[in-house]
């Protein structure tokens, strides 16, 4: 079946793209470049054969999960094993990643998409209805995400979009800063240990601005305040001074320096090359495994309640 057209967003500062498969931000431009800031692949249905979740929304459970088993209201529930045969990563191949989100309502500068998951849909429980609305205002992207279900189910869901600022070549000539200190130390399967650690005087401490390293390592996830309001997470700077600020009110950033992506020649939608560490994933969600550690907070999203995250990314030049 052919790709959907992309839905176009444009205002003065900013021009986006976004893909109905996965409700993906495959597309973000400055007004004054053409250069794509986010990673774009050449092809639409590129997006589907090379699994690396670019620009899409993942979930229902975003993140591994252990065993890809959890247990609600007493019974257990199992979803696909799509990591190494153990473990589930982005709620296995039907996530919604992978589904054809449905165009709700779209104006010159917002787009709102839904996807409705049927009881059972992931291994889960719950017939759940997603929204996610894209939304310009002057040079900031908004981003508000929403979700209900008629049976108590697991809801974390996180925009999975790949930065790389300077239009190519490798994110370590970008610096990060991330406004937090604490983070989850993981194992060899990259699950957390259930241990929450201070990333002082740790190869994961972002709390002054320093560039991306070459680190297999950085795949983690750190604690932001979870008090419900929108707080500044992630500062990231490419060399050519272009600055995007990422702000959410979620209570986790995973922060992903695209040690593992693959190599693949003129697999960029300018072009380029896709490299291993050629873009940063910063994901906004609620802490990953969270249904196997009961000291993180709970993911569990009970009918009559509303799941609500709101992302806001801020793209200026210094």
């Amino acid at each position: 079946m052919p790709d959907a057209p992309l839905i176009e967003l444009r205002n003065d500062h900013l021009t986006v793209s976004l893909r109905r498969r996965g409700a993906a931000l495959v597309g973000l431009r400055l007004h004054d470049s053409a250069q794509n800031l986010v990673l774009g692949l050449a092809a639409p249905e590129d997006h589907d054969h090379i699994p690396i979740y670019a620009g899409a929304l993942v979930g229902p459970i975003a993140n591994r999960l252990e065993r890809g088993c959890i247990t609600v209201a007493g019974i257990r529930y199992q979803m696909a094993l799509n990591e190494n045969g153990q473990n589930t990563l982005h709620s296995g191949p039907e996530g919604l990643h992978s589904r054809d989100w449905q165009i709700k309502a779209r104006s010159e500068t917002s787009a709102t998409l839904i996807c409705a998951l049927p009881d059972g849909a992931c291994g889960l429980p719950g017939n759940r209805v997603i929204s996610a609305t894209y939304t310009l205002q002057d040079s900031t992207l908004s981003l508000e995400i929403t979700a209900t279900t008629d049976a108590a189910t697991p809801m974390n869901i996180a925009a999975h979009p790949y930065w790389n600022l300077d239009g190519g070549g490798d994110v370590a000539s970008h610096t990060v800063a991330l406004h937090a200190d604490r983070y989850l130390p993981t194992g060899p399967d990259n699950l957390p240990t259930g241990q929450i650690a201070q990333t002082t005087d740790t190869p994961f401490d972002f709390t002054t601005a320093r560039h991306i390293p070459h680190d297999p390592a950085l795949d983690v996830n750190y604690c932001l305040p979870a008090d419900g309001a929108v707080h500044l997470a992630a500062t990231l700077t490419g060399a050519n001074g272009t600055r995007l600020r990422l702000s959410t009110d979620a209570p986790g950033l995973q922060v992903y320096n695209g040690a593992h992506l693959p190599a693949l020649r003129a697999a960029l939608d300018e072009g380029g090359d896709l490299r291993p560490f050629g873009a940063i994933a910063l994901e906004p969600q609620h802490w990953p495994n969270a249904p196997h550690n009961p000291s993180f907070p709970s993911i569990i999203l009970h009918p009559g309640e509303t799941y609500r995250q709101t992302t806001r990314y801020h793209l200026d030049r210094v």
